[in-house]
C-alpha cells in the first residue's frame, strides 16, 4: 500500500518537475536582462517583431556555420538579433540550443528589450539597437570548475600559451567562422583542452581584442581552477582538464586563384621590329 502511494506521488510530481526545469535544458544557462534598454509592452509591435525573430531562428534550414544576423520591423520598434552556435556543433545541435535559449530568455527576461543569453552550445542576443559589427565585452558571465589544479604555475603557463595561440588562429579566420580549439600538455601526465570563438562579423583586430579581455577575466573568476568559461556578448573562451569539444564541420575551400592576364602590348611597338645598326 505504501509503495503504491509513493509511486502515485512520483508520477504526479514528475510532470511538474519537468515543467519547471525543462527536459534537456542547460543547467548552466547564463543570461543578462539589460534594464537600461527599457521594456516593451505585452501585445505590442515590438513583441510581434521579436516573435518574428524567434520564429525565424527556430525554422532555419540554412546552417550558415551557426551564425545568424536577423532583423524585424522598422523604427521605433525594430528588433535586431545575433545568434552564434559553437563552432564544433552541427545544425541539429544549433537549432536545439537556440530553441532552448529562446524559451529560457522568454521566461527569465520577459518584456526586456535587450537581452543576452549564453548556453553551452550557443549565444543569443537581441536589442532595438544595431548589434552587427560591434565588438562588445559587457555584460558578461563566468562559470568555473570547483576543483583546483595541483600545479598552478605550470598549468597557468601552459594555458596562457595555448589561449594565445588559439586566439591568433580564431581571429585570423574569415567571415564564416572565427573558432579554434586544441590542447596541450601540462607537465608529464596532464593536459588542458581549450576553445575560443568570436562572432564572425568582427574584424581580426576586434576578435583578438575581445579574446584578450576575456582571457584577463580568468584571474578574477577562475584562477587555479581545472575548468572555466568566460562569456562575452561578442566572444567566449573555455578550458577544461578533460576533452569537451568535437571536430568542427570543415569550411568550404577557397576558390582557385585566377592567373592575371598578360599586360597589353603598347600600340607604339606592336608589329614593329627594331634593328640595331653596327
Amino acid at each position: 500500500m505504501g509503495f503504491s502511494i509513493l509511486l502515485l506521488l512520483f508520477y504526479l510530481i514528475l510532470p511538474l518537475f519537468l515543467a519547471i526545469h525543462g527536459l534537456g535544458a542547460d543547467p548552466f544557462f547564463q543570461h543578462s536582462c539589460i534594464s537600461t534598454a527599457g521594456n516593451y509592452s505585452a501585445n505590442s509591435t515590438y513583441q510581434a517583431n521579436l516573435n518574428t525573430i524567434f520564429s525565424q531562428l527556430t525554422s532555419q534550414s540554412d546552417f550558415n556555420y551557426g551564425f545568424y544576423n536577423l532583423s524585424a520591423g522598422r523604427d521605433p520598434n525594430q528588433v535586431n538579433a545575433i545568434a552564434l552556435c559553437r563552432g564544433d556543433r552541427n545544425q541539429e545541435d544549433c537549432n536545439s540550443c537556440l530553441n532552448e535559449s529562446i524559451s529560457e530568455l522568454s521566461q527569465r527576461c520577459p518584456f526586456s528589450k535587450e537581452v543576452v543569453g549564453w548556453s553551452e552550445f550557443c549565444t543569443l542576443r537581441y536589442a532595438h539597437r544595431t548589434l552587427f559589427g560591434d565588438m562588445e565585452t559587457s555584460p558578461d558571465s563566468c562559470l568555473f570548475n570547483t576543483q583546483n589544479v595541483t600545479n598552478v604555475d605550470e598549468f597557468n603557463q601552459a594555458l596562457d600559451n595555448l589561449l594565445n595561440n588559439l586566439s591568433s588562429r580564431a581571429a585570423a579566420e574569415g567571415p564564416l567562422r572565427k573558432y579554434a580549439a586544441d590542447n596541450t600538455t601540462v607537465g608529464v601526465f596532464q593536459r588542458v583542452y581549450a576553445l575560443v570563438q568570436c562572432s564572425p562579423d568582427l574584424s581580426e583586430q576586434e576578435c583578438g581584442d575581445c579574446l584578450s579581455v576575456a582571457k584577463e577575466g580568468i584571474g578574477s573568476c577562475c584562477f587555479g581552477k581545472r575548468g572555466c568559461r568566460i562569456l562575452k556578448p561578442s566572444c567566449l573562451l573555455r578550458y577544461e582538464s578533460d576533452p569537451f569539444y568535437l571536430t568542427p564541420l570543415p569550411l568550404p575551400s577557397p576558390p582557385p586563384s585566377v592567373a592575371s592576364p598578360p599586360p597589353p602590348v603598347s600600340p607604339s611597338t606592336e608589329g614593329k621590329v627594331n634593328f640595331i645598326l653596327a
